[in-house]
């Protein structure tokens, strides 16, 4: 995985290895079962093998740092290529689930999600730049696959949307991530979630 954040402020240049080395400690840190309230700055640089000044002098907070941390795990989402709904969409979910299958990421995910009240600002941000990018992506390909005929007009596009990423988001809370083939794993999920929304399916009978 890259590890280079944005330099968020002026002055003093900043050394790009050492930058990795701090957030690959989070990473690795986190993935070793810290928690990201009791992960301390210094405890952070011991585990880089920085000073603490260097620390500091980068970031003033852990909540900007691990706003850097989660910029280095939302990697750039691949853009569909307008071929086909499924293609599509097993284009967007396999970004998905290569960062669920990345042990690293998907146990900082975890551990934001667990501590979503202490850190509000971080999981806001984690929601505005990477599942709500990610949900409107997904529900374009969709509403392109109803305009196409691939899809039943009357389904709900956002249910589908919950039913793609949903076995992902179980694996990644489960942690049972080691077997998953990112590739494999979105074209299965896509089939069967289409084949069940796919125009000419004939709908469950109602009660």
């Amino acid at each position: 995985m890259e590890t280079q954040p944005r330099d968020r402020r002026g002055g003093r240049q900043r050394d790009p290895a050492a930058d990795s080395a701090i957030i690959d400690a989070v990473l690795d840190l986190v993935a070793a079962g810290a928690t990201l309230t009791g992960l301390s700055l210094v405890a952070i640089a011991k585990q880089a093998g920085v000073s603490r000044n260097s620390v500091y002098r980068r970031w003033k907070t852990k909540d900007e740092l691990y706003l850097d941390v989660l910029e280095t795990i939302n990697a750039p989402r691949s853009s569909p290529a307008g071929a086909g709904t499924r293609d599509d969409l097993a284009v967007l979910l396999r970004t998905l689930a290569e960062r669920v299958a990345d042990t690293r990421a998907s146990a900082m995910l975890r551990a934001l999600n667990a501590e979503a009240a202490t850190f509000p600002r971080l999981h806001g941000r984690y929601f505005e730049e990477i599942v709500a990018p990610r949900r409107e992506a997904m529900d374009s390909v969709l509403r392109r696959g109803v305009e196409r005929g691939e899809i039943r007009p009357e389904l709900d596009p956002g249910l589908i949307s919950e039913l793609l990423v949903s076995p992902l988001l179980a694996r990644m809370a489960s942690g049972a991530t080691d077997r998953l083939d990112p590739e494999r794993t979105a074209r299965q999920i896509v089939d069967l979630v289409l084949d069940g929304a796919a125009a000419g399916a004939a709908p469950s009978p109602r009660p």
